[in-house]
C-alpha cells in the first residue's frame, strides 16, 4: 500500500482544507505542534494557549490538530511513501508551503509514529503448545448424589508480547470441548471464504 494514494472521504478532506484558510506560518506551526501531540496526547491547556496566542477560535485549533493527527497516523499505518503522500496532498488542495511542511514532518517522524502505533495496537499472546489428558472420576464420597462424567485436563502454553512463556491448566467436559472445536473450524472456514479474503486484501 506504500505506493497508493491516501484515501480520504469528502468530510475529512473538507476539514483538512481548513489549513488553507489560515496564514501559512500558522499552518506550518500546526503541522509541527501536532507531532508533539501524537507523542504525548492532546493537551487542552496548550490548545487554549495556542488559540489565544494566534487569535483563533479554540474549536478551529483543536479540529485542525486532530485532523492533522489523523493524517499523520493514517500515513504511518499505511506506510505510505513520500511521493504518494505529496500526490495526495496535492489532491487535497494544499499549497506548496503547507504541503512541503507536512511531508517534512512525516519524513522525520514516520519511524517513531510506526513504533508508537505498534505499542498502542492490540497485542495478543501467541499459541505455543497444548497437552491434554482424558480423565474419569471413578470414586467420590458424593457419588450417589451426582452423575459421574469424563473430562479433559488441558495444559495450554502461550507466549506473551514480551516473549515470556506462560502455562494455563484448564478443565473441560467433552461436549464443551466439541463446541469449541466446531467454533474454531467455522472460523477457519470463514477465513477461507472469498468475502473474507477480499476484506483482508483491502486492509493490507
Amino acid at each position: 500500500m506504500s505506493s497508493s494514494l491516501l484515501l480520504v472521504d469528502d468530510d475529512r478532506k473538507s476539514q483538512l482544507g481548513l489549513l488553507n484558510t489560515i496564514d501559512e506560518s500558522v499552518a506550518v506551526e500546526f503541522c509541527r505542534v501536532t507531532i508533539g501531540f501524537l507523542a504525548n496526547g492532546i493537551n487542552s491547556k496548550l490548545i487554549t494557549n495556542a488559540a489565544n496566542r494566534l487569535q483563533l477560535d479554540q474549536d478551529l485549533v483543536r479540529n485542525t490538530i486532530e485532523n492533522l493527527m489523523w493524517l499523520y497516523t493514517e500515513c504511518a499505518k499505511s506506510k505510505i511513501s513520500v511521493e504518494s503522500l505529496e500526490e495526495s496532498l496535492k489532491l487535497f488542495g494544499f499549497n506548496d508551503v503547507i504541503r512541503q511542511t507536512i511531508v517534512e514532518c512525516y519524513t522525520t517522524q514516520s519511524s517513531q509514529l510506526q513504533s508508537a502505533l505498534i505499542d498502542l495496537s492490540l497485542s495478543l499472546p501467541k499459541y505455543k503448545d497444548l497437552h491434554w489428558r482424558f480423565d474419569v472420576q471413578i470414586y467420590s464420597r458424593n457419588i450417589r448424589h451426582r452423575q459421574v462424567e469424563p473430562y479433559f485436563i488441558l495444559k495450554l502454553s502461550i507466549t506473551d508480547v514480551y516473549g515470556k512463556d506462560h502455562c494455563h491448566l484448564l478443565q473441560c467436559d467433552p461436549l464443551t470441548l466439541l463446541h469449541i472445536v466446531e467454533q474454531l473450524e467455522n472460523a477457519i472456514n470463514n477465513l477461507r471464504s472469498n468475502h473474507c479474503r477480499r476484506i483482508m486484501q483491502t486492509f493490507r
